[in-house]
């Protein structure tokens, strides 16, 4: 038998296992910080668009809440006695116009309003449209509104977060009772 020199055949081999585990422990590192990254990003715009809408909405109701009182209703004049729209292009829901009109025969373009929230750091554009006459019958419920005239109108509010990119597009219908 041949007798083995206890050092030099084992000289390095330490080091290429040390080295092998390193760069294995450097990769799950590396990973991990990518995910943690992803999840952080998901987590920020999951708040922007959660502001976004906030805002959104909070416009939407201080429209609303304009309307309510009578000196401030010039703007459901005036998208009373917008133009007609007529031509057929793409609508936020994927609608088209032809398919809207379809169903509201007297609807009128948009029409911006002035924002009324205090939330300037965050442009927004709302608009008013009107939708044209409802039958007041099927609000009746048993009453009778036979000296009224149902208009019914839509608020869209547009609200972004420029440096993220997250925007709000929402819409609420308004019905007025207006007396004869």
């Amino acid at each position: 038998m041949k007798a083995v020199p206890p050092l030099a055949s084992q000289a390095g081999a330490t080091l290429i296992v040390a080295l092998v585990f390193l760069v294995v422990l450097t990769a799950a590192g590396i990973t991990a910080v990518r995910f943690a990254t992803n999840d952080e990003r998901m987590a920020s715009s999951n708040q922007f668009r959660n502001t976004a809408f906030q805002a959104s909405q909070t416009e939407i109701r201080a429209q609303l809440l304009r309307f309510n009182v009578v000196a401030n209703r010039q703007p459901l004049m005036s998208a009373m006695e917008a133009t007609a729209v007529t031509s057929p292009s793409s609508a936020p829901n994927g609608e088209s116009n032809a398919t809207i009109i379809a169903r509201f025969p007297n609807l009128r373009e948009l029409q911006t309003l002035t924002t009324r929230t205090a939330t300037s750091a965050i442009p927004q554009t709302p608009k008013l449209r009107s939708m044209g006459d409802l039958d007041c019958a099927s609000f009746g419920q048993g009453y009778s509104f036979g000296n009224y005239t149902c208009r019914q109108y839509e608020v869209r509010n547009v609200a972004t977060i420029g440096t993220s990119g997250a925007y709000s597009d929402q819409t609420q219908g308004l019905v007025f009772f207006n007396l004869k």
